[in-house]
């Protein structure tokens, strides 16, 4: 590979669902959290270095996790998402708490980020060596010189949705060869007698087939979407309309950027099935889905001893 891929995990929400900071609950059998298990698959796909976007009241208690153990056996780094981080001139409506969200968080890499790069979420487990699949597809078709960007494409059904806890969804529309041809953020998306269903945008119902097409944030981006997203950001923060609470989302950022025709995205398919941590109540089947993988082979029982097993050995 001409240019070693960077792992980059968004790291930077506020866990207001959960009730407390789930980038750092032990999901794993001896304590590991969720974001130790994506750095072990990039690894393995040979990403050379890892970068959270944090936000700023955070980043201490997150990078001294990461550096604790997976800051053994590669590079760690971290860039804060800032309200204040806006084009030129602007500034950040009075009030304003929220985070400016997913498209904003991965513009912020731009700061540490020079090359080829992965974008995963902290709280997502993608399943066993997804990423590591992932990542080794992607640096193919970049190897290969493939200008696009690249998402991993999950059937609804394997994504975790439950009939409890309603979950938002960016809903893949494909088009030709494999292509990326929209994405439709669907909210509240859970299990009923009707089958899965959601609401879109404009609060519409939305009835979804269990192998209907969904992004969960696993992507390969070219550092060409650095200047895309700058230009995206400024349009949308100019015609703001909800100044406290409009997000700029990753996944219709990106959606409107195939459509203007900026952009290309391969969509890779993903066999696997995630989970991940919203609420509470999602710990102890997330728990369980690892203790399988562990069983399987998939993971050692101990991410610790692994990350310090594959450490540099420090100049004599």
């Amino acid at each position: 590979m001409s240019q070693e891929l960077t792992l980059a995990i968004l790291a930077a929400g506020r866990s207001a669902r959960f009730g407390r900071l789930k980038t750092l609950e032990p999901v794993g059998p001896s304590g590991e959290v969720l974001f130790e298990y994506a750095i072990c698959d990039a690894l393995r796909a040979g990403c050379g270095k890892v970068v959270f976007v944090t936000s700023a009241d955070r980043t201490e208690q997150i990078m001294s996790r990461a550096a604790e153990h997976a800051g053994r056996a590669v590079p760690v780094d971290f860039v804060a998402q800032d309200l204040d981080d806006l084009p030129d001139g602007a500034a950040a409506p009075a009030g304003r708490a929220k985070p400016w969200g997913t498209g904003h968080a991965v513009f912020a890499l731009r700061q540490k980020v020079e090359g080829p790069f992965l974008v995963v979420n902290a709280d997502d487990f993608y399943g066993p060596r997804a990423i590591e699949s992932f990542g080794r597809r992607a640096a193919d078709g970049l190897e290969a010189g493939d200008d696009s960007h690249f998402l991993g494409a999950y059937e609804l059904h394997r994504t975790g949705v439950s009939r409890t806890s309603g979950v938002n969804r960016g809903i893949v529309a494909a088009g030709t060869d494999e292509t990326l041809a929209g994405i439709d953020e669907i909210y509240d998306v859970r299990v009923t007698d009707a089958g899965l269903v959601g609401r879109d945008g404009g609060g519409d119902v939305r009835n979804l087939a269990r192998e209907t097409l969904c992004s969960m944030n696993l992507w390969a981006f070219q550092p060409s979407i650095f200047g895309l997203l700058e230009a995206a950001f400024a349009d949308f923060h100019a015609h703001l309309e909800d100044p406290l609470q409009d997000e700029f989302l990753l996944s219709e950022t990106v959606g409107h950027l195939i459509g203007q025709g900026s952009a290309r995205v391969r969509l890779l398919p993903m066999t696997q099935s995630t989970a991940g941590l919203t609420y509470p109540g999602d710990l102890p089947p997330v728990a369980s889905t690892l203790q399988q993988c562990i069983e399987t082979g998939d993971y050692p029982d101990g991410l610790a001893e692994w990350f310090a097993g594959r450490a540099s050995p420090r100049p004599a």
